[in-house]
């Protein structure tokens, strides 16, 4: 990792309300501006019923922090992954028979979201399809009724009922 530090006297910074010394973060390897920024002001809570109260402060442009993380590819790729598997919800009883396999998904590693509110399948398919989530289970009256889900490749549509056993098996062999 490279630093580095300069000393600027003619940087100028919040001119109404900083009374010290101030100071900037860019990102060395990208034309983008300053990412922190802050200083010293004295008085400055003077104005929120608090005077004669010095300070120092600090804030961070997140935007622009956004902006060098994209430009330099600096994303662990970890972090970029979404989910894995959504399940659908239909409401109580198949949320309820849904949750240990879910819980069991996720200690094994495996991204698993289950849909917010019981809605409409097409609904929730849309969102899988806007999230590029590649698999969707779902775990209808049939489903429950055989202790199984149906899986459901997104990307070829092919639907495929398994034990959550199997299920589990096949998502870890599966490269996602």
């Amino acid at each position: 990792m490279k630093n580095e530090i300069q000393l600027d006297l003619t940087l100028a910074r919040g001119l109404n309300y900083y009374t010290g010394a101030i100071f900037e973060v860019k990102a060395i390897d990208t034309e983008i501006g300053s990412i922190t920024g802050g200083g010293r002001y004295d008085n400055l809570t003077g104005i929120f019923g608090m005077p004669g109260i010095s300070g120092v402060g600090i804030s961070f442009g997140a935007d622009r922090i956004y902006d060098v993380l994209n430009t330099l590819n600096l994303y662990p790729n970890d972090s970029v992954s979404g989910t894995q598997i959504l399940f659908t919800n239909f409401g109580t009883d198949e949320t309820r028979y849904i949750m240990p396999i879910i819980a069991t998904l996720r200690q094994a590693g495996i991204r698993t979201e289950l849909y917010p509110d019981a809605s409409k399948m097409k609904k929730q398919m849309t969102y899988a399809n806007a999230k590029q989530i590649p698999f969707v289970a779902i775990a209808g009256a049939d489903e429950i009724k055989n202790g199984e889900i149906t899986l459901k490749n997104m990307l070829t549509g092919e639907q495929t009922t398994l034990s959550p056993t199997l299920l589990l098996s096949t998502l870890q062999k599966t490269p996602i």
